[in-house]
């Protein structure tokens, strides 16, 4: 009897693999199973044998043993050709039965088998009988185990395999996804890059204002997308909603992410066509992913120009704890660089961050991420309405943010997560002597359950509950109360969402939306669709349709509570291609508003709104990033192009709003000098104009700003293994940029408005910091845990 070997049988198979019920004792053909993936048909067992003859000089000792093989091989040739023999073939073919080449086909139990040629086919012999199970296996293709009755001297099968789905190098949903990760390799930005990028100062909105479809808006520092307002970007943690991430500041003078970017190992940066999970953002969701339990335990300390930091963290096997307390005082930075502004009292802040996070079964976990940040500050800034006349504005801010996330696995297939949040902010602001106090709370519960129903499709459904409690209240000097509004709105939300992959290359995700709001009293649903597809082993192109809605602001809603939501509509197509160490992004996309809320006309103080504003915005956007062509040099291009116009606020007919800018060019290059252990990166910025209004021609937003440029370097320089000294400095050529322009209400003698530019507190700004790291690990540092 023959053997029949696989041309490329799995080695794993063949490794302790145990001799068949119907052969007793070691098998002598296999002395190394892990070699038997390269034979072939073997026609003498001869050759498997290595016979050592201690005795050489004997010749007589070596023809008693080669007697005794050759009679050995007699007896087991005699003995098998007595056993029936069975031929079987057949052919291997996938879901559109095209015949696959390779694929192993053998006997479970037996080492009988072959692999399947250029058509499909295959055939081998076996003394096998009865009942056994015929497995067909092949890289990318679902195993198959076929019940097969051996007894016909011929038999020919058809095996159809299913391929195999994988959800993390197949083809993945990109149409208007920038994910910062390194965990996939289709990333477009690292967690790292949010600590090291030039000009962003560690601010995780700063880093991601380099990314297509963002505006650079210098006197805000909060995200604008695609023609929306800073409010229609919401930010999530760990899947629940952080309603105010944005430090205060008082009017033209930008503010910073208020959460440290240490502690997040991610961020997923949705530009539009995001989930049905994720409601209440009209333009764009960032989702940011607290750390995973840290490796060690270790402190960290932070001396910057600007103030300092302490952080400490523990871990005690499936438990860590972190905590972290900041104060920064930018009073005696302000005192060596000069400001634009009048500052009484410059922005000084408390900040402290605890973070728990325990792992219990075999994938649960349950994280409180809490923050709690308090800044006061003193500013003369000019009277509304006259340029000439400055009012003194003492501002103390307070916001507090707690998060509890907990997920788990139910059985194989099922998980779960579930969460709340709570977000209180308190602002208290006294101009010259008229006081105004702001306190806002918002609730957030979720629970999602994810399904696997099947390899090929998975499920999504939740549910979740905002609930806003607003009170605004303002007197004059000590007299009673001028003005007072309450206002509470609790919304209910449900979602559904199904991912099906017909292959490696096809995908859609499709998901609908229900939310009430028991201000209205209405349920609107918000359908939202998306389809990848791989055209090529690194390439593919993804489309993306939704509706989303979003609550009027509380500036509106105080006035009229029945306000129903803003909308809008995004169409996005993209394409992507993704190398090792290079990418590239094109996407274009168009959106439409409706239902915006409106409040030109006044009747005395008291605003009269309503929904009657629309607009829409379209354009397209490109992305490269390189880490591979240039040796120790890792850049990345965007640009986007915006066209936009809406009617909402007290814009009289739709126009391009202020915060829009045509063209927006960003380029970040960062250069690894590893010999001085250094790191020295820039980032270029070229925006065109915005509008604004000069009241002198009679049109609303028909001028335009100069463009903006800013040229912004820094280095980080690896002082010990646990010390970090970090430099930046920002428009470092000193560009003269005009954010727009204040004017006085009333004419003067020649009928002219008189107007001031807004312009940045500084040309430049010059950040020094010293971060060092302390544990039993000399080797550890900040940038770790990235």
């Amino acid at each position: 009897m023959g053997f029949i070997y696989p041309q490329s049988y799995p080695q794993e198979t063949l490794r302790g693999f145990k001799t068949p019920a119907s052969t007793q004792g070691p098998d002598p053909y296999v002395q190394n199973p892990q070699s038997c993936s390269s034979s072939s048909s073997i026609d003498s067992p001869v050759s498997f044998f290595s016979i050592e003859v201690k005795n050489r000089e004997s010749f007589g000792y070596q023809c008693r043993i080669m007697k005794r093989l050759t009679f050995i091989i007699i007896l087991l040739h005699v003995g098998t050709s007595g056993f029936a023999q069975t031929i079987i073939s057949g052919e291997v073919v996938d879901e559109k039965g095209a015949g696959l080449i390779g694929v192993n086909v053998y006997i479970q139990g037996t080492y009988d088998g072959a692999a399947t040629d250029m058509n499909g086919k295959f055939a081998f012999e076996t003394g096998a009988s009865g009942r056994h199970i015929l497995i067909a296996s092949c890289i990318g293709f679902i195993t198959s185990e076929l019940p097969v009755h051996i007894s016909e001297p011929t038999q020919e099968l058809a095996i159809i395999l299913k391929e195999e789905i994988n959800k993390i190098d197949g083809v993945t949903i990109t149409a208007g996804a920038f994910e910062a990760s390194d965990t996939k390799k289709s990333v477009v930005l690292r967690t790292i890059d949010i600590v090291t990028t030039a000009g962003a100062t560690a601010d995780i909105s700063g880093v991601m204002n380099t990314l297509p479809g963002t505006q650079t808006v210098g006197e805000e520092g909060r995200l604008f997308v695609r023609g929306g307002a800073g409010r229609e970007a919401k930010t999530f943690i760990n899947g629940m909603v952080a309603a105010d991430p944005y430090s205060y500041t008082p009017n033209n003078i930008p503010s910073r992410f208020r959460y440290s970017p240490f502690l997040f190992k991610g961020a997923c940066f949705s530009t539009g066509g995001y989930s049905a999970e994720y409601g209440q953002a009209l333009s764009s969701v960032l989702q940011l992913n607290t750390l995973d339990l840290p490796a060690r335990t270790q402190t960290d300390i932070s001396l910057m120009s600007v103030g300092a930091d302490i952080g400490q963290s523990l871990r005690i096997n499936k438990t860590s704890a972190y905590g972290q307390v900041q104060y920064t005082d930018l009073q005696p930075y302000f005192l060596l660089v000069p400001q634009e502004a009048a500052w009484q009292r410059a922005p000084h802040s408390v900040n402290a961050t605890l973070h728990l996070k325990q792992r219990f079964g075999k994938s649960g976990s349950a994280q409180w991420y809490n923050n709690l940040d308090r800044s006061a500050m003193a500013i003369e800034q000019p009277m509304a309405g006259n340029i000439h006349q400055n009012l003194m504005h003492h501002i103390l801010a307070t916001n507090m943010y707690s998060n509890l996330s907990v997920k788990n696995s139910i059985g194989e297939k099922m998980s779960y997560s579930t969460g709340f949040s709570y977000t209180e902010n308190s602002n208290a602001f006294a101009i010259e002597n008229k006081h105004l106090n702001v306190h806002a709370r918002l609730l957030h519960a979720k629970l999602v359950l994810d399904q696997e129903a099947t390899d090929k499709v998975s499920m999504k459904y939740g549910a979740e509950w905002f609930g806003n409690d607003y009170h605004e209240n303002s007197h004059t000097g000590d007299t009673e109360t001028a003005f007072n509004a309450r206002l509470t709105e609790n919304q209910f939300s449900a979602f559904a969402e199904s991912e099906i992959y017909f292959s490696n290359k096809l995908m859609i995700r499709a998901g609908i939306r229900a939310e009430h709001s028991d201000l209205t009293d209405t349920i609107a649903l918000f359908p939202r669709a998306s389809i990848a597809w791989k055209i090529a082993p690194n390439s593919q192109v993804s489309c993306a349709y939704g509706r989303f809605a979003q609550s009027a602001d509380m500036e509106y809603l105080k006035w009229q509570p029945t306000l129903r939501h803003e909308e809008a509509e995004h169409y996005i197509i993209s394409y992507q291609y993704t190398l090792t160490g290079r990418i590239f992004r094109a996407e274009a996309y168009y959106k439409n508003y409706n239902h915006l809320v409106t409040s030109a006309r006044f009747t005395e103080d008291q605003p009269i709104t309503d929904n009657g504003g629309y607009g829409y915005a379209r354009g397209f956007e490109l992305f490269w990033r390189d880490s591979k062509s240039l040796k120790n040099v890792d850049y990345w291009l965007s640009y986007s192009f915006l066209d936009t116009e809406r009617k909402y606020g007290i814009f009289p007919y739709p126009v391009m709003p202020y915060y829009a800018s045509a063209h927006n060019l960003s380029l970040v290059y960062k250069h690894f000098v590893i010999p001085i252990r250094t790191q020295v990166g820039a980032t270029f910025s070229v925006t065109s104009g915005r509008p604004y209004t000069d009241p002198n021609t009679g049109a609303f937003n028909s001028r335009m700003t100069p463009a903006y440029k800013d040229l912004s370097i820094n280095a980080s320089y690896l002082m010990k293994p646990n010390m970090i000294l970090h430099a930046s400095i920002t428009n470092v050529p000193g560009f003269d940029n005009i954010f727009g322009y204040r004017y006085n209400a009333i004419p003067n003698e020649e009928g002219l408005y008189e107007s001031t530019p807004i312009v940045p507190q500084a040309r430049r700004f010059v950040f020094i910091g010293l971060f060092i790291t302390i544990s039993k690990d000399k080797n550890a540092n900040q940038l770790n845990n990235l």
